[in-house]
């Protein structure tokens, strides 16, 4: 079971390194426990992003039944959580960094909780305040998403500036092909007609 301590000190950790604050990985479990503790919050915020689809879905439609969407995305939920991290594995190993492969993903999962929590609240308030804003905002957020990331890479894995900018990039990059790729098993289509 993860603990509210657990959840204060691992967001606390991310949030300090993503202010270029390096005494955040003080705050992080970085041992090989804590890798794994680190993929918990990954249930914790499992609700948040539900109704996150559920905003995203309302505008939309699918050629694909209700189950099928619900497993594509659950599915993806779970490749989200993993699929940079085992790719960063092999990185991490190839920049010599591979010692600091642990604290970078800890870094990252834990970023998660407060990433996920602004980005619902930031599409939220836009649906429903400004709607026509929505695409502007979407922008706004993955520009600050890349920062954040690019933050927390740097600092965790002492690399440079451009390695993590790249290494940022490719995450952003993996998530959105797998958004496209869901989309097209399930048929999404935006009310409007684009994809």
């Amino acid at each position: 079971m993860i603990t509210l301590g657990e959840i204060a000190r691992g967001v606390g950790g991310a949030v300090r390194l993503m202010k270029g604050d390096l005494s955040g990985l003080a705050l992080l479990d970085r041992s090989r426990e804590g890798f794994w503790r680190s993929f918990r919050p990954a249930v914790l915020l499992a609700p948040l992003y539900a109704f996150y689809l559920m905003m995203i879905y309302d505008g939309a439609t699918t050629a694909s039944s209700d189950l099928r969407v619900a497993v594509a995305e659950g599915l993806r939920y779970v490749i989200e959580w993993t699929l940079f991290p085992v790719v960063l594995l092999e990185l991490s190993r190839l920049m010599g960094r591979a010692p600091r492969y642990i604290g970078s993903v800890v870094a990252l999962n834990w970023a998660n909780i407060p990433l996920l929590i602004g980005v619902v609240a930031l599409a939220a308030a836009t649906r429903l305040v400004a709607p026509d804003l929505v695409g502007a905002v979407e922008l706004v957020i993955l520009v600050a998403t890349l920062v954040l990331v690019t933050r927390i890479l740097r600092f965790t894995l002492d690399v440079p500036w451009m390695p993590a900018v790249a290494l940022a990039a490719l995450n952003l990059w993996l998530s959105l092909m797998l958004g496209l790729i869901v989309n097209g098993i399930i048929g999404f289509r935006f009310t409007d007609g684009s994809v």
